[in-house]
C-alpha cells in the first residue's frame, strides 16, 4: 500500500477537535489525532517547529514529492484525521481535514495512476496499491472543501462519505474515550472488541478478553499525560492484566535505571472487571529523548553510508 502512509503523514501530529458526528452508528473502533491540540502545547509547538525533511530521517522519495508537488505541509495544513472501522479486516474508513488545496492533491493522485469512478453516485478516485496493483484499491473523494474522505473498498468510501450526513445516528464510541483531566487531548481512541470479535473470526483469543477500551492522550501543563480504561470479559482478568503490567515494569526498572525513572509515573489498578492505567511524564523530558535519538539516528545512518 504505496499511498495509504502519504495521505496519513504522519499519524502522530495531526487535527482538529474531535467531532463525535464524524462517527456513524455501527463502527467499532476509531482514533482520533488532535494537531491544534498538539501545535498549542509546549511539546507539541517544538515537534511542529522541525523541519519536514529531518536528515536524521529523511522521507521517502514518494512522500517528499507529495509534499513537494501540492503544497501540502502537514505542520501547517492538517487539520484533522478520523478513522474508523466495524472491525473486519482490511476494513476502515478515514477522514482528513486540511487547509491545502484539493484540486492540487487530486491532481497529483491521478499523475500516480488514480482513476476516475463513482461511489454512490458521488465522483471519486479509485487508486491500485501494491506492486502489482491487487493489493487493494483505495477509494478517494473531495465531498467538501478542505474534507478528503477515503475508504479501502467502496463500501468504506461509502461510509466515510455518509458519516458527513446530518441526519443519521451516531456512534457510541466517543463516550469510551478516557480523557478526564486532559482538557485538550490530542489523541483519542476507543475500541468496542466484543464488535470487532463479531466482525472479525480470525481475531485473536487474547483480544477477546476484552470488552471495550478508551484512551486519552495529550499536554496537560508540562506534563505528557496519557489515560485508558479496559473492562474485561470477565473480572479476575483485570486483576491478571495489572499484575502482568506491574511485573513488567517492575523488570524493567530492575534491569535499567533509565527505564526506572521513565516508568515512575505509571499507575494501573483494578476495579470490579475495569483496568484504568495512569501515565504521565516531563514534556522536557520527552523532547530531549527526541532529540537524542535524532543524533542516534543520523549517526547510524552515517555508519551504514560508510559500510561499517
Amino acid at each position: 500500500m504505496r499511498l495509504l502512509p502519504l495521505l496519513l503523514l504522519p499519524v502522530l501530529v495531526l487535527a482538529t477537535p474531535f467531532r463525535p458526528a464524524d462517527l456513524p452508528a455501527g463502527s467499532a473502533w476509531f482514533l482520533h489525532v488532535d494537531h491544534d491540540a498538539v501545535r498549542s502545547a509546549p511539546l507539541g509547538a517544538s515537534l511542529m517547529s522541525q523541519p519536514i525533511d529531518d536528515a536524521s530521517c529523511p522521507l521517502p522519495p514518494k512522500a517528499k514529492a507529495f509534499l513537494t508537488e501540492t503544497g501540502f505541509d502537514y505542520r501547517r495544513d492538517l487539520r484533522a484525521l478520523t478513522v474508523f472501522g466495524s472491525g473486519a479486516e482490511r476494513q476502515a474508513s478515514i477522514l482528513v481535514r486540511h487547509s491545502a488545496d484539493d484540486l492540487k492533491v487530486g491532481e497529483f493522485l491521478r499523475q500516480q495512476g488514480a482513476k476516475t469512478t463513482t461511489v454512490e453516485g458521488a465522483p471519486c478516485l479509485a487508486y491500485d496499491c501494491g506492486p502489482d496493483g491487487n493489493e487493494c484499491t483505495l477509494f478517494i473523494a473531495f465531498p467538501q472543501p478542505g474534507v478528503i474522505a477515503i475508504g479501502m473498498s467502496a463500501k468504506d468510501l461509502g461510509l466515510a462519505l455518509r458519516s458527513l450526513e446530518s441526519e443519521r445516528a451516531e456512534s457510541a464510541l466517543p463516550a469510551l474515550a478516557a480523557q478526564e483531566g486532559i482538557a485538550n487531548p490530542s489523541v483519542l481512541a476507543a475500541v468496542d472488541m466484543v464488535a470487532c470479535a463479531e466482525a472479525n473470526p480470525r481475531l485473536p483469543a487474547m483480544a477477546r478478553q476484552f470488552r471495550v477500551f478508551g484512551m486519552a492522550a495529550g499536554e496537560v501543563g508540562d506534563k505528557v499525560v496519557f489515560r485508558s480504561r479496559t473492562e474485561m470479559v470477565q473480572a479476575p482478568m483485570a486483576d491478571n492484566v495489572v499484575k502482568m503490567v506491574e511485573g513488567f515494569a517492575a523488570m524493567a526498572a530492575s534491569r535499567d535505571a533509565n527505564a526506572a525513572s521513565w516508568l515512575e509515573g505509571l499507575a494501573v489498578k483494578a476495579s470490579g472487571a475495569q483496568v484504568t492505567t495512569d501515565y504521565q511524564v516531563s514534556a522536557q523530558r520527552v523532547l530531549e529523548e527526541i532529540a537524542r535519538a535524532k543524533v542516534r539516528m543520523a549517526e547510524w545512518r552515517a555508519k551504514r553510508a560508510a559500510g561499517k
